[in-house]
């Protein structure tokens, strides 16, 4: 059963508001924005001393920044009682350490279980150390962490070292909207990540995706402004090129997919690649991942398939092996002059391309293209691009 942390905490509050006694309260911060409302809610009850441990920081340069602004928001912040600062060490190594093993675990699982318990144990020792009435963390601030899983593990470490776990819960009440507030209110830097290089890099694959949605979205908008006119004249232009270009004369198997408007329109060049004697497949898509390629005579020998759109007849037709394709015509639904790819948000042909070491040629009108594509690892860059 979950326990609301935040009625916990407003219950002690309310007990120190009937004493005259100001209690002493160690604040672990995970840095200056997330501690900003926490310090401007708990300084009117408490005198809290700031502790800034976080050895999972990545890179060093970003940990020392972090402490700057940290001490930019106590400085900013009107408090009615005091707030002091304290570093703790940059022991990066220990936090490596720790998580040898778990470097691809996801954000918010058991490695970042380790993590919080790290730097509250760290705090703890210290609230016992120096006598501190209660010790806490900025971290249930975030709508990222599970507040009850750290206040679990401030309640282990409390008992371990004999010291009074503040509960806590920041991001109820609107607290993490406020954080947000202050910060852009005083114009401080608000990173994008929690603090890790696992984080860090989960954090660049989301903004990737992202910006892949979007640009997905905003060529949906561009092709409904082309028209066909201009879409039938540069397809013409494009098959005449692919079909004059050494790769296209050369091969003797070609996997190509089926497109239409306001894809490029490639049974044109299909019914003339079968007319020339190529041995032409197209793709099946097998599962929500996986597509094979299937031979096909004629575009008689389609049918029509998931969401309307043609594909052979896996009954009639003969799987070709990825090995023996000598050319892939590649769709896309945007790409740019480097030849980084965007495609359709499944990746069927990422995956297909993997281990191919045949020509890729990928066909594009030029008003669909972009100066710059977002890429993660697993894209494939293709290197020949064909426009009209």
């Amino acid at each position: 059963m979950k326990i609301n942390y935040q009625m916990k905490l407003d219950k002690i509050i309310n007990d120190i508001k009937n004493e005259e006694y100001v209690p002493t309260l160690l604040l672990h911060s995970c840095c200056g924005p997330c501690s900003s409302y926490v310090l401007e809610y708990l300084s009117e009850y408490f005198s809290i001393t700031v502790f800034y441990y976080n050895p999972n920081i990545y890179p060093s340069n970003e940990y020392w920044y972090r402490v700057e602004e940290q001490q930019k928001i106590i400085d900013l912040t009107s408090a009615k009682n005091s707030i002091n600062l304290i570093t703790g060490k940059y022991d990066v190594e220990r936090f490596y350490n720790m998580t040898k093993g778990m470097e691809d675990m996801s954000e918010g699982g058991h490695r970042c279980h380790l993590c919080y318990e790290m730097r509250l144990r760290e705090a703890a020792k210290i609230a016992q150390k120096e006598n501190f009435d209660y010790f806490t963390t900025t971290l249930t601030i975030s709508p990222h962490k599970n507040s009850q899983v750290l206040n679990r593990i401030g309640e282990k470490v409390a008992k371990e070292f004999g010291v009074n776990h503040l509960p806590s819960d920041f991001k109820k009440n609107n607290g993490y909207k406020r954080s947000v507030e202050i910060t852009r209110e005083a114009g401080l830097y608000r990173q994008d990540y929690c603090g890790c290089e696992y984080s860090k890099r989960e954090a660049e694959i989301r903004k990737i995706k992202s910006e892949k949605k979007k640009l997905r979205e905003d060529m949906k908008e561009l092709s409904k402004t082309i028209s066909l006119e201009y879409m039938m004249e540069s397809d013409k232009a494009i098959t005449d090129k692919i079909l004059n270009s050494q790769e296209y004369k050369k091969a003797k198997n070609i996997f190509c997919y089926i497109g239409d408007y306001p894809e490029i329109n490639t049974r044109l060049f299909i019914e003339k690649a079968i007319e020339d004697g190529k041995k032409i497949s197209v793709p099946l898509c097998i599962d929500n991942s996986n597509m094979k390629a299937y031979r096909i005579n004629s575009l008689n020998d389609l049918k029509e398939g998931k969401f309307g759109i043609p594909e052979p007849d896996p009954e009639i037709s003969k799987e070709v092996l990825k090995s023996e394709i000598d050319l892939i015509i590649v769709p896309c639904c945007t790409v740019d002059s480097s030849g980084n790819r965007l495609g359709f948000g499944k990746g069927y042909y990422d995956r297909f391309m993997d281990e191919y070491t045949g020509n890729k040629l990928l066909p594009i009108r030029k008003k669909q293209m972009v100066d710059k594509v977002p890429i993660e690892e697993h894209d494939h860059k293709i290197k020949l691009i064909i426009t009209e």
